[in-house]
């Protein structure tokens, strides 16, 4: 077993870094999460954030000094490297080559990105531009920092929905630093029975002979609204969902798991302060982290995964 199965699963979550990235190393905390997830910028809007140098030095030491783990940017939610516009690639391409870049400068993972939609044209249609894209952005963001293609759930011809299609991206890139996140909502949308052993185990065949395990870098852990097979993008609360405990239990107990960063991306709990939840919480890491704690702490899971 390689040196990263044999770590612990970091349970994590996306934080606003509103007033200040370092702001978010301190919601972090307060949640009980062990990684974390930021925006740079405004998700909506294409106008970048200016970081300074400052900015980025003080979110490093609050990072450091909270002894936390993975640190992941999730890009701006108008990229699509597959636009038909021109001026949308370019601002597509530039907004992620400014979140790679912060990513370097804040000693971040890396990137988790939204590839972009072939509008139902099959990926063959759009192949060309979009690898030209991600070997420009890899180019005008040297460095250590990673970008992860993010399985999606299959809305409006996302590009992701199916491992084979991440897979021929990296293989056609061929650089290191182009990997996967798995985002256990999006795939199970998508047709993929992570929630059963059986299921589970034969989705990662598939993307070990599309992907790799290897360039499996980190996970989205949310569970869904949508039924298996539903092609809808609709999270749900770690235990809530369709996905359950019990397929949190089989994803968590499962080597192709282990050592990597699960972030919550959940809508949280219903309070009578937030009605509509407070997006990842500490009662949704306190789930996750039971999880993991029952399946691998005790070592049932590395049986489980063993005897598969």
């Amino acid at each position: 077993m390689s040196p990263q199965a044999e770590q612990r699963i970091q349970v994590g979550g996306h934080v606003s870094s509103s007033g200040g990235l370092y702001r978010a190393v301190e919601r972090a905390l307060e949640r009980e999460m062990e990684a974390m997830q930021i925006f740079v910028s405004a998700p909506q809007t294409w106008r970048a954030t200016n970081h300074s140098d400052e900015d980025c030095a003080r979110f490093r030491e609050a990072h450091a000094a909270a002894g936390l783990g993975e640190v992941w940017i999730h890009n701006i939610y108008l990229a699509n490297l597959a636009t038909e516009t021109p001026e949308q690639l370019e601002k597509s391409v530039g907004s992620v080559v400014n979140a790679m870049r912060i990513a370097e400068r804040i000693g971040a993972q890396g990137v988790v990105l939204h590839t972009g939609s072939h509008r139902g044209q099959g990926l063959e249609a759009v192949q060309d531009q979009v690898v030209g894209a991600i070997t420009r952005i890899l180019d005008e963001a040297p460095g250590e920092a990673l970008l992860a293609l993010e399985t999606m759930a299959g809305q409006g011809g996302a590009i992701g929905t199916r491992f084979e299609e991440i897979g021929a991206l990296i293989g056609a890139v061929g650089s290191p630093r182009l990997q996967a996140c798995v985002d256990t909502a999006h795939s199970f949308a998508a047709g993929y029975a992570i929630h059963t052993a059986d299921g589970l185990d034969e989705a990662m065949r598939e993307f070990d002979a599309y992907i790799g395990l290897d360039r499996l870098a980190v996970v989205h852990a949310n569970d869904s609204k949508i039924p298996l097979g539903g092609f809808r993008d609709r999270h749900e609360n770690i235990g809530d969902g369709h996905i359950g405990t019990e397929g949190f239990e089989a994803i968590m107990a499962h080597p192709a798991f282990q050592g990597r960063a699960f972030l919550l991306e959940v809508p949280g709990i219903a309070t009578e302060a937030k009605p509509k939840g407070d997006g990842p919480d500490a009662e949704n890491a306190q789930r996750l982290k039971a999880i993991r704690d029952r399946v691998s702490g005790t070592g049932k899971g590395r049986k489980k995964a063993a005897a598969r």
